[in-house]
């Protein structure tokens, strides 16, 4: 909604000049498709925006869709999962780390990187993220794991790239970490960042999965295994709605002459995606 190329503070601008008063939130969830304008004075706004951009009128209503439905029968949206319900191990760490609110970064790309050991067993998770500040003055991000099994000892970052480690919580028992990376900088509305990191892990016992859990939607997911000199009999993607859920079998994947399966995905939904594979 803006070919102009006008920033959503110039965008803001103008329409404040014709008496319009709009946040830079709205414009910037109506630009990503995040919501629509239905409400009167929305609407009203949306036509002078067709003017400030240099629109014909009408181009920007005739492309809005039908009203979104409401009302409290409507139940929990699809657009989202509780972070309760795909991370219920979290609510041990919640007063410890007090994690700010689910959304305020949109992920726009995630690339997941697991390299095992000779023995089949976890070695390192290499993690780089695109995202979105959805609110000014986002200083941090939240980054969960949950083993399958007991931890012998704690995991640690051993890199982290555009921020710094900061609390972590260990629980080797149900093998659960939840840690916080403070950004170098704060994030105004609408800013993008770039945070790499590496979770290095203790000696484990041979794993026949991984999988990621999203609590909203993302644009891109790539997830890759690196069997290291053992390579499974079988390897498959997988996704389920939530925990304990039916887990739906996927495509086939091969790890080819180099022990690497890739799973990528686009416009995925909240939900539960990974690789699976037998040794």
């Amino acid at each position: 909604m803006n070919p102009s190329g006008l920033s959503l503070d110039r965008l803001q601008h103008h329409l404040a000049v014709r008496g319009v008063r709009l946040s830079r939130s709205a414009l910037s969830y109506w630009r990503r498709g995040r919501s629509q304008p239905e409400r009167e004075k929305s609407m009203v706004a949306v036509t002078h925006l067709e003017s400030v951009l240099g629109l014909e009128a009408g181009a920007l209503t005739s492309r809005l869709g039908p009203k979104a439905p409401r009302g409290r029968w409507l139940g929990e949206p699809t657009c989202r999962i509780e972070r309760r319900r795909l991370w219920p191990q979290l609510r041990a760490f919640a007063g410890e780390l007090k994690p700010p609110p689910d959304g305020q970064l949109v992920f726009w790309s995630i690339h997941d990187r697991v390299l095992l050991d000779e023995h089949g067993g976890e070695r390192a998770l290499q993690i780089r993220m695109v995202a979105e500040a959805a609110v000014d003055g986002v200083d941090r991000l939240m980054t969960y794991y949950q083993a399958d099994s007991a931890l012998t000892a704690d995991p640690y970052y051993h890199y982290v790239r555009s921020a710094r480690p900061g609390q972590v919580c260990v629980d080797r028992t149900t093998g659960m970490v939840a840690g916080e990376l403070h950004l170098t900088h704060p994030l105004a509305l609408g800013a993008l960042t770039v945070v790499e990191y590496e979770i290095r892990f203790p000696p484990g016992p041979p794993i026949d999965h991984y999988h990621r859990r999203f609590t909203r939607p993302i644009t891109e997911y790539v997830c890759q295994v690196s069997f290291g000199p053992r390579e499974p009999r079988s390897i498959r993607s997988f996704e389920q709605r939530g925990l304990g859920g039916p887990e739906h079998p996927g495509s086939p994947l091969s790890a080819g002459g180099t022990h690497v399966a890739t799973l990528g995905l686009r416009d995925v939904r909240p939900g539960i995606y990974g690789i699976g594979w037998q040794w």
